[in-house]
């Protein structure tokens, strides 16, 4: 908690030097199933890389996707962006459930190690303070995925929201 707090007060002394900044890079959290710490890379100022490392069913894994960024709502707002693409994703992860369809799942009684792999989209409204360097996300990331234990599995509604410090 101190830390954070530290963070923020450092951050609060250097606005003054971030307002002249040309912003290339995000850094940040993300909630939702997926949920864990984000990195963005800005290649032009629509079009960037995004990296998210994320923790989910006790295990892990890097998820990278390539987004393009896109003005929306110009009568609400000039720094509300639609921010849309693809990525993929791959880790490990330990359960004790697998589901082999829908309606079926099979239960061990240990845990069990599973690497996985997988294909994700990415969707998100988001809003770019203008005069502080944070951006805010509601972001939808529908995922589908192999794994050694569960064959499959497609998740449409993995929902988040991020805060991302710009720089």
């Amino acid at each position: 908690m101190k830390r954070v707090l530290v963070s923020i007060i450092v951050l609060c002394l250097f606005y003054s030097l971030t307002l002249a900044q040309n912003f290339g890079r995000e850094a940040g959290v993300r909630g939702g199933i997926t949920s864990g710490i984000t990195y963005r890379q800005y290649l032009e100022n629509n079009f960037s890389y995004e990296g998210l490392l994320s923790i989910r069913k006790d295990g892990m894994q890097f998820t990278l996707l390539r987004q393009i960024h896109e003005q929306t709502l110009f009568e609400y707002s000039d720094n509300l962006y639609f921010v849309y693409g693809y990525g993929a994703h791959a880790g490990f992860f330990y359960d004790y459930q697998y589901r082999v369809f829908l309606y079926s799942q099979l239960t061990y009684q240990e845990r069990r190690f599973s690497p996985v792999a997988g294909i994700d989209g990415y969707a998100a409204l988001e809003y770019r303070f203008p005069n502080f360097p944070v951006s805010i996300a509601l972001d939808y990331k529908p995922f589908f995925e192999l794994s050694a234990y569960q064959f499959f599995k497609i998740s449409i509604w993995d929902m988040a929201f991020a805060v991302k410090y710009r720089f």
